[in-house]
């Protein structure tokens, strides 16, 4: 007589593995049917509807309330990108001009030709 030893990870594996073929077994059933595909399309529909009506809801609160929708948020934060790009732009721009002000010399002054008048004795 030679037993194999009681080993309980096999057990647990072994009751796991029918209870996900018993699970997926019984969803394939639901899932195929017609009602189910109807129900899971109407559901969707619903979902769809109520979504948009809270975001008008949203919208309305925040615009009574004076303060700004996401959408609007979203637009300010696009421009200020866009304002960032080009401060970068003059930045850059202006740091060139000066990069290349300071490799070139400094003209030199003007002669002082021009004598004061001498004081008469």
């Amino acid at each position: 007589m030679s037993q194999t030893p009681f080993d309980p990870v096999a057990q647990w594996q072994q009751m796991v593995s029918k209870w996900e073929q018993e699970i997926n077994s019984w969803s394939g059933k639901l899932t195929e049917s017609e009602q189910f595909s109807a129900m899971m399309g109407q559901a969707t529909k619903v979902q769809v509807v109520a979504q948009r009506a809270f975001a008008e809801q949203m919208e309305t609160l925040l615009k009574n309330l004076n303060l700004p929708s996401k959408a609007q948020v979203e637009a300010l934060a696009e421009r200020l990108d866009g304002l960032e790009d080009s401060i970068d732009r003059v930045r850059l721009a202006i740091e060139a001009l000066a990069g290349k002000a300071a490799a070139a010399p400094a003209p030199a002054e003007p002669r002082r030709t021009k004598q004061p008048p001498k004081p008469k004795a």
